[in-house]
């Protein structure tokens, strides 16, 4: 009797397709954050506005997880934008606020790992502003193109790669410890949270394509 092969792509469904997978991705996301406050503000990198940040986060992470479990669409699409906004807004101000207050020639003299944590993270604010203005072009078309729907996922899955770049290259950088593990932590619970908007975005474009018949 041959095996049944199963795609790549229908792997990747059933994998963000999963309860299990949302339910772990909120719950780290969520225990992730007064860790990411303690180390935040023990290194002083943590604000204000770096405070509210998580609050917001937390608020988000948790309707957004709800909204899977009771597959409510609407409240989905909500705390999904609300998600993606909201690590907009953090990614922009630590790549172009904190980093770029730096010189960059702190960085580059770490070595290769320095130089390309400095890449990856402006690069990480590319592709976060791709995928919020990619999700409101397929959310918004009457129709969606196959290659919309597949570059939207292509780019969430290449964000998740270059967040754990940034958790491999982050432990050998040469600064404090708290400083270390606080960007440690962050990226840690970005990675998760990127993984429960993937689980919601697969779920909208499932139920977009079945509403228009594709």
């Amino acid at each position: 009797m041959k095996r049944k092969r199963i795609s790549l792509s229908n792997r990747y469904k059933r994998f963000f397709l999963s309860e299990r997978t949302a339910l772990t991705a909120a719950c780290a996301s969520v225990l992730l954050m007064p860790v990411i406050y303690y180390f935040g503000k023990s290194s002083g990198s943590l604000d204000a506005a770096g405070l509210y940040d998580l609050l917001i986060r937390l608020l988000l992470t948790g309707t957004l997880f709800y909204a899977l479990k009771r597959h409510k669409l609407f409240l989905m699409q909500a705390a999904t934008v609300g998600l993606l906004f909201c690590m907009l807004c953090a990614q922009s101000q630590y790549a172009l606020g904190k980093l770029a207050s730096q010189d960059s020639e702190t960085y580059i003299i770490m070595g290769l790992q320095g130089f390309v944590f400095l890449a990856v993270e402006r690069m990480i604010l590319f592709i976060q502003s791709f995928v919020c203005v990619s999700h409101f072009i397929i959310h918004a078309a009457r129709k969606q193109g196959a290659i919309r729907v597949s570059l939207n996922q292509v780019s969430i899955l290449f964000l998740l790669a270059l967040v754990v770049i940034q958790l491999t290259i982050a432990p050998i950088l040469a600064f404090e410890r708290d400083y270390i593990l606080y960007i440690w932590t962050l990226h840690l619970g970005e990675l998760f949270t990127f993984v429960l908007v993937a689980c919601a975005e697969l779920i909208l474009m499932i139920d977009q394509r079945e509403y228009i018949g594709e």
